[in-house]
C-alpha cells in the first residue's frame, strides 16, 4: 500500500479534470444563450476549491498503508471512503441554492466514483498478487 498517496492524488487530478467538465456541461445546458466565456473561470476556480475539500475529507484513507488496517475490510471500506461519503452527506444537508446543490453532489459523486474506481483496481492487483 505504499502507492496509496500517489493513487489518492492520481484520483483528486482525474476528479478534478471531469467535474469541471460535468459542471461545465451543466452550467451550459442550464443558462442556453448566455455569454459563457466569463463564467468559465469562476467555475474553474470553484470546482477546485470543491475538489480541494474533498481530497483532504479523504486524507484518512491514507491511514491504510498500515496492513493491519488494510487487511482488516470493516475498518478498510470507512477509512477509504468515509471522506466523500461525509461530503456527499454533507451537501445534502446544507442550506444552498438548488443549482449550487447540484454542483457539491456532481462533484462529490464525481470524487466517489473515481475514488471507487482505484480501489476496485487496487483490490483486484492485491488479490493477483496474493494468489
Amino acid at each position: 500500500m505504499k502507492g496509496l498517496p500517489k493513487q489518492l492524488f492520481k484520483t483528486f487530478i482525474f476528479s478534478l479534470i471531469l467535474s469541471i467538465a460535468a459542471t461545465s456541461i451543466y452550467y451550459a445546458i442550464k443558462q442556453k444563450g448566455l455569454d459563457y466565456s466569463h463564467v468559465l473561470p469562476v467555475i474553474f476556480e470553484d470546482i477546485f476549491f470543491l475538489n480541494i475539500i474533498v481530497f483532504v475529507m479523504s486524507l484518512p484513507a491514507l491511514f491504510l498503508v498500515n496492513p493491519s488496517y488494510w487487511n482488516n475490510l470493516t475498518v478498510r471500506l470507512p477509512l477509504y471512503f468515509s471522506g466523500s461519503i461525509a461530503f456527499l452527506a454533507t451537501s445534502m444537508t446544507m442550506k444552498l441554492q438548488p443549482a449550487d446543490k447540484v454542483v457539491y453532489l456532481l462533484t462529490g459523486a464525481i470524487f466517489m466514483i473515481v475514488h471507487s474506481v482505484f480501489y476496485y483496481l487496487t483490490v483486484k492487483r492485491r488479490v493477483a498478487i496474493d494468489v
